[in-house]
């Protein structure tokens, strides 16, 4: 990737983008950025650094502590329903859909264009830097029916939607939470198979 290009910035397609380490530790308390957390449907057109990026997306759904749990490869920051962690992340950037992988710190290409105006059905997504989808891979869900795959993935997937806000309110970002997407389009654009989309945040900063 041109280094002269923010991740966001950067129209190129590459199969797998490296993020850099996340900052964990720092930023602003828990009670200020609760009292920030705001929804926000206009943006301006300044990009966001790969930092953020890579700080949104581990304080979204990313491994906070190594330790396997009931075999699998870590704790994430929010909780899931037995621990399945069957929410996944899909950033929707300029160059392309990427899914992220929390594991490798890294995004993984799931297809080549810029997509953003499809993350949601307002107008907005396509002014954005950057979106990111919140989907359900119901394989990681064996053991429910499913009525409570869509229970407990709609709920989980809340959990991950306040982190989101949470960490803009925190980084001065701008967010809102969109449930009116096209999930079958989604579904297909995503390959998610049995999975389902479940909601939309475009991100950027506020005007």
């Amino acid at each position: 990737m041109n280094p002269s290009f923010t991740i966001t910035q950067d129209t190129n397609p590459s199969k797998e983008i490296a993020l850099p380490a996340p900052r964990r530790h720092g930023g602003l308390p828990l009670m200020d950025a609760l009292d920030r957390r705001r929804s926000v449907r206009s943006w301006s057109d300044a990009d966001i650094s790969d930092q953020q990026l890579a700080d949104l997306l581990w304080a979204s759904f990313g491994i906070n502590n190594g330790k396997p749990l009931m075999g699998d490869p870590g704790l994430r920051t929010a909780p899931t329903a037995r621990n399945h962690q069957e929410i996944e992340l899909y950033v929707f950037l300029r160059s392309g859909i990427y899914r992220y992988d929390a594991g490798k710190n890294a995004l993984t290409l799931v297809r080549e264009g810029d997509h953003r105006p499809k993350a949601g059905m307002q107008e907005f997504f396509a002014q954005t830097p950057l979106s990111v989808c919140v989907a359900a891979d119901y394989d990681k869900m064996t053991a429910y029916t499913p009525e409570k795959k869509d229970f407990y993935s709609a709920v989980d997937a809340g959990y991950v939607s306040q982190n989101i806000y949470l960490y803009c309110a925190a980084a001065g970002l701008a967010t809102v939470a969109c449930g009116r997407i096209d999930r079958d389009s989604l579904g297909k654009l995503l390959h998610l198979g049995e999975g389902r989309a479940i909601l939309s945040h475009p991100i950027g900063h506020a005007t």
